[in-house]
């Protein structure tokens, strides 16, 4: 009390300085610009709180932030540096006292009180430009509350009471029309919290800009041909197209542009879908596929060269085994520049394409995308007998003549969420139990061998993650492994030039069992995420588990530093599937998950992994498929289910 009877004295601005005693220690020198701005408009509104010290200056106990904005207004010329200030002088006990009360009694001002301050502003004829000025604050802090102040009095009013969180009140500005606002308020349950449901109900019949056909066009062409956009004032992210009409014709002039270099390769009709990029509507289940021409010299020079790099990037990435180390974006690189090599010796045989053509789309991501050799269904007994004349002259028909695959391409490999590294470790515990079971069953090596050799002789290919030329993959094998290939090339000569000699007099017994060593000698179907080569080698990975009867629980747990590199979020999905949360009542399965959310990463994985211990828990991506056939429930298995 004392210390409000003092007289105010006026003080030259060049007297005071800032007090080490000052309660406030964090964000003091937070929005000068705007409380400088503020007052040279309006003056000093409070007066600071200060303390006399022995050199006749005053140190400001309370008000270090207006001090540092008067001075900002010496710098910029608008006060003399001995400007006099109204100052209220406490004694030297009393100045923390008086900063902790100042501060912690402040109370913010309410944002809709700040609304209807800049809207009274308006009405009495400022500018936003000039309120923006007076107040230090940019012009779109204006813009934004100028529309806040717009809204229904019935939203305003929700917002007051609390039925409208400041976001969604922000996000019922998208409109103008009171009676769309107060409609869509009305059907939404209150309280109105979440702003991107109150956007789609106002946007009902709009696009988003980051829609596939508005990446593909462009706002920029979509405005010049006079189309229109809503912004969101909020979120310069959020914009919608008014027109998606109009946005559609654009995308489908934009794709019929692309349709005469389709025609000049000789392709007999070229459509465009705009749905989800599927060919559908009218066409066969017939699909051509390209012929392969023989590669040229330097096709072979520039294949050999980009294999041998990527060779030894392999051997030094296994060598080094760093975390996200930046070379493996230079395999990808090269991976992608052999695929390109390898795709650019593709033909199509022009006769047969003149019955066929090519459906455009866009997509996801906003590219075009061509289908090509799509068939009618009214073309399809031509295309048809065309392909049997071309087979009867012995040229390479489209049917069969692809990659050489031995796995299918219909069926995407499972796409697995999990971080790149992380799969990469799992592809490798894979590609081991793979090596090591090849060894047990030749005729599967000898297929994919044959599969190789005749992918390279005659398709100009090779199956991915299949080095049987044969050069040996550089994987740290199981020792079950280490130990067979030991056994099996004891016997082999010493010399190279004694071992075509041997293996002619050698049993096909002997032969084959050399054969599955040296084939899984050459197996490496390591691979991340993301690009072709990786979903190549995933997909043959999956074809050759199934076919071998992979069961990864006998190579691979899940340990600690399996449960620790997964994502929090990941987690907690895991824990929700873990034998004992599973077996309560959904009620407690949601408490204990939501207990458990609550704990730090390290700690959630140590408590993901007690619970799914000795339960032979799996990651997707080492899940072998059931392959397809007929199945017979035994009685053994009812018994099993049963239990």
């Amino acid at each position: 009390m004392t210390a409000q009877l003092q007289p105010i004295q006026l003080i030259a601005l060049n007297k005071l300085v800032a007090s080490p005693r000052n309660v406030r220690k964090q964000d003091r020198k937070a929005d000068i610009d705007a409380l400088a701005a503020s007052i040279a408009a309006h003056g000093l509104l409070q007066n600071l709180c200060v303390v006399p010290t022995e050199n006749d200056n005053f140190e400001v106990d309370a008000g270090g932030r207006r001090l540092a904005a008067l001075k900002q207004l010496v710098k910029q010329k608008v006060i003399a540096k001995d400007y006099p200030i109204p100052c209220h002088v406490v004694a030297l006990e009393q100045g923390i006292e008086v900063s902790l009360a100042e501060n912690v009694q402040r109370v913010a001002m309410d944002a809709m009180d700040e609304v209807d301050a800049y809207a009274a502003l308006v009405a009495e004829g400022a500018t936003a430009e000039n309120v923006a000025h007076r107040f230090g604050v940019t012009r779109r802090h204006v813009d934004q509350r100028l529309a806040l102040a717009g809204l229904s009095p019935k939203i305003k009013a929700a917002w007051k009471r609390g039925d409208v969180s400041l976001e969604a009140a922000r996000a019922f500005c998208l409109v103008e029309s009171h009676a769309q606002q107060e409609a869509v308020f009305r059907s939404l349950s209150k309280p109105v919290s979440h702003a991107g449901s109150v956007r789609a109900r106002l946007m009902e019949g709009r696009m988003r800009a980051s829609d596939r056909l508005a990446t593909f066009v462009g706002l920029e062409a979509y405005e010049l041909a006079g189309g229109g956009v809503v912004r969101d004032l909020f979120d310069a992210e959020v914009v919608y197209v008014e027109d998606p009409a109009l946005m559609t014709q654009l995308a489908e002039k934009k794709l019929e542009g692309e349709r005469d270099s389709w025609f000049a390769q000789g392709w007999g009709w070229v459509d465009y879908s705009l749905g989800q990029g599927r060919a559908d509507g009218g066409y066969a289940a017939t699909r051509l596929q390209p012929d392969w021409r023989e590669f040229t010299d330097g096709d072979e020079v520039e294949l050999a060269r980009l294999r041998g790099e990527l060779e030894a990037l392999d051997a030094a990435l296994d060598d080094d085994s760093v975390e996200d180390d930046p070379r493996w974006e230079t395999r990808d690189t090269i991976a992608g520049e052999i695929e390109s090599l390898r795709q650019s010796a593709r033909v199509w045989d022009r006769e047969i394409i003149a019955h066929a053509g090519v459906v455009l789309s866009i997509s996801q991501n906003g590219e075009a995308h061509a289908t090509l050799g799509v068939v009618r269904q009214s073309d399809e007994k031509k295309v048809k007998a065309i392909r049997k004349r071309l087979a009867t002259d012995d040229v390479h028909s489209e049917e069969g003549v692809g990659d050489g695959k031995i796995y299918s391409t219909n069926a995407a490999p499972r796409e697995s969420g999990l971080p790149k590294t992380l799969i990469r470790d799992l592809s490798h515990a894979r590609t081991r139990a793979i090596r090591l079971l090849l060894t047990r069953d030749r005729e599967t090596a000898l297929a994919v061998t044959v599969a190789a050799m005749i992918a390279r002789s005659v398709f100009k290919s090779e199956l991915p993650g299949i080095g049987v030329a044969a050069h040996p993959a550089h994987v740290h094998d199981l020792d079950a492994l280490v130990e067979t290939r030991s056994a099996v090339l004891a016997h082999v000569p010493d010399e190279e030039d004694e071992l075509l000699d041997w293996c002619l007099i050698q049993p096909p017994e002997t032969l084959l069992s050399l054969l599955a060593v040296v084939v899984a000698d050459s197996v490496d179907l390591v691979h991340e995420r993301g690009s072709l080569a990786d979903h190549r080698r995933h997909a043959l990975a999956d074809r050759l588990a199934s076919i071998l009867d992979l069961d990864m629980r006998q190579f691979w747990e899940a340990d600690t530093s399996y449960w620790t590199r997964l994502p929090k979020a990941d987690l907690l999905a895991a824990f929700a599937e873990a034998p004992v949360p599973a077996n309560r009542s959904e009620r407690s399965r949601e408490a204990v998950i939501k207990a458990h959310a609550k704990l730090k990463k390290d700690e959630l994985a140590a408590k993901v992994g007690e619970a799914f211990a000795g339960v032979g828990y799996l990651p997707d991506l080492l899940v072998t498929s059931v392959p397809a056939g007929v199945f017979e429930l035994t009685s053994e298995g009812v018994a099993i289910a049963a239990e």
